[in-house]
C-alpha cells in the first residue's frame, strides 16, 4: 500500500517556514506536553490557529 501526498512543493515549504519559528516550535512542544497528543497533532493545532487568528478571517461565520 503507498502513501498519498497530498501536500504541494510550495505547502511545504511554507510549513517549514512556519515551524523554523521558536514561537511555533514552543507551541507544538507545549501542546504534546499538556494534552498529550502527537507532534503532527501538535502542527495542525498551531496551524488551525493560525488560520483563526488572521485578521482578513476576523468577522467571517464558519459553516457549523
Amino acid at each position: 500500500m503507498s502513501r498519498t501526498n497530498t501536500t504541494t512543493g510550495l505547502e511545504n515549504r511554507a510549513q517549514q517556514r512556519i515551524f523554523a519559528s521558536p514561537v511555533a516550535l514552543a507551541f507544538v512542544r507545549t501542546v504534546v506536553a499538556r494534552r498529550g497528543v502527537t507532534e503532527a497533532q501538535a502542527r495542525k493545532i498551531y496551524l488551525d490557529y493560525l488560520n483563526r487568528a488572521q485578521p482578513h478571517r476576523r468577522g467571517a461565520r464558519t459553516a457549523a
